[in-house]
């Protein structure tokens, strides 16, 4: 599992006082950079793209001076892809669940995941149960 913590702004928030819900997407790929800026492939940053997403909000985030956590973990390690499940919680509420599934690319086209990376990814992945 990868936590990344984030600090609300006041721009973040909308009309309602609600974090925007673009913003949630921005907090998941700050978490996601973060993720893959814990391991290096090859000695070259990784290069992905998001191929897929999907954000199911739970509870309105209001703002506060609290910061929020943003968990990842990986569900699913495929040939040139991976799935990742994020929560964006505090101590008390789960704010926002989502997946996202990125693909390794390398000159534009997909490419398969070196082994590497494979170990890396196992290290993030949910326990089974």
């Amino acid at each position: 599992m990868h936590t990344y913590e984030i600090q609300l702004r006041r721009t973040d928030i909308d009309a309602q006082n609600h974090l925007n819900n673009v913003v949630f997407a921005q907090f998941l790929d700050e978490a996601r950079a973060d993720l893959l800026d814990g391991h290096e492939s090859g000695g070259a940053r990784w290069r992905v793209v998001v191929a897929g997403q999907r954000l199911s909000y739970r509870v309105p985030l209001i703002f506060r001076t609290a910061p929020v956590t943003v968990t990842s973990v990986v569900e699913r390690i495929g040939t040139t892809s991976f799935t990742l499940a994020h929560e964006v919680r505090d101590h008390e509420n789960l704010y926002l669940s989502a997946t996202s599934t990125l693909v390794a690319i390398e000159e534009g086209a997909p490419r398969p995941l070196t082994d590497s990376e494979r170990i890396y990814l196992m290290t993030l992945a949910a326990p089974r149960t």
